[in-house]
């Protein structure tokens, strides 16, 4: 060989590795950048907390925020814990204390303090009617990939399936009808039952809570949530999945299963909204004055009025909803 040809494949030789070497160092630089962001998104905390904060109207609106936050919360690894608003801080305030991470908010209504000017990170508007995604600027660094995830969600060609479940809303259109078909067969009941149920309850708003604490789509307490092993109430699988628990739990200690279906559906109701205790000692009452204590009817005037009102309303929309079904 040459000595001009050695030349030439000594300098070759040098730019292949050199350039091989620049593009280990990219590779490796981006793949530093992609643990970096991620890293950065958990550095607080495996839990991203979030705050609905709309009126109460707005109930399928709050279950569309919070599923979207899921979803987003699911893709990044963390674990969305839901905050519910305190009436004794407001919603600014829980923000700038750390109280929550992520505040879904109707800036059309709820301007932003002017004293939180420049101190706050916001997405694009979530829905026409000016509901937004804020932050604290210094304790949101994933803010942008945010942004870019939602572009991306939205652009999924199953977005507009995923929206028409929550807006607009209806006593006849639930958002969550999967899963109200799902928990209601171990149970043998129509589905449907348990949609009025959680509409009666809750107006499908799965942030709603009641003076008396009960909390959720089916205002579940806390002493019940906890004997049927639900750790978050706000969660519409879990709060749902809880109740239908508790409903096969009143069926099997209330003695119902030889009962049929009507008869045992209406005891459940009634104990629902009473309490086992409460309506089993209806029963023993009406035995005592020689009424059939397996029978609604014979039982209801024994009940709580607004109990006996509870179970006539449920019925009569389930039995519209058949109707209108037909």
């Amino acid at each position: 060989m040459s000595k001009r040809k050695l030349l030439i494949s000594l300098i070759a030789a040098f730019v292949i590795s050199f350039l091989f070497k620049e593009y280990q160092t990219r590779q490796i630089h981006s793949s530093s950048n992609m643990r970096t962001e991620r890293e950065i998104m958990q550095a607080h905390s495996d839990t991203l907390k979030c705050t609905i904060y709309l009126p109460s109207y707005a109930g399928t609106r709050v279950g569309y925020h919070y599923e979207i936050m899921r979803r987003f919360s699911e893709s990044h690894d963390f674990v969305l814990k839901y905050i519910p608003v305190n009436d004794t801080v407001s919603v600014w305030d829980m923000l700038t204390e750390h109280h929550t991470d992520i505040l879904a908010v109707n800036i059309i209504r709820d301007p932003i303090p002017k004293s939180l000017a420049g101190k706050l990170c916001m997405t694009p508007k979530i829905t026409q009617l000016g509901e937004v995604w804020v932050m604290m600027k210094n304790r949101c660094p994933w803010h942008l990939n945010l942004v870019h995830w939602l572009t991306l969600f939205r652009q999924n060609p199953q977005y507009s399936r995923f929206r028409s479940r929550f807006l607009p809303s209806s006593p006849d259109r639930c958002p969550y009808d999967s899963l109200l078909r799902a928990v209601s067969r171990p149970l043998g009941w129509d589905w449907r039952i348990l949609r009025a149920v959680m509409y009666q309850e809750s107006k499908y708003r799965m942030n709603a809570h009641s003076g008396m604490g009960a909390v959720g789509l089916m205002q579940m307490k806390e002493s019940t949530a906890k004997d049927m092993k639900v750790k978050d109430l706000y969660d519409p699988e879990e709060n749902v999945k809880g109740a239908a628990r508790y409903f096969a739990y009143l069926k099997r200690n209330m003695q119902l299963t030889h009962l049929p279906e009507e008869e045992e559906i209406h005891f459940v109701l009634a104990a629902y909204n009473a309490g086992m205790t409460r309506i089993q000692k209806d029963r023993e009452q009406a035995t005592l004055e020689g009424k059939n204590p397996d029978i609604w009817s014979d039982v209801a005037p024994y009940a709580p009025s607004q109990t006996q009102k509870y179970v006539e309303t449920i019925k009569k929309r389930y039995l519209d909803w058949i109707t209108s079904s037909e």
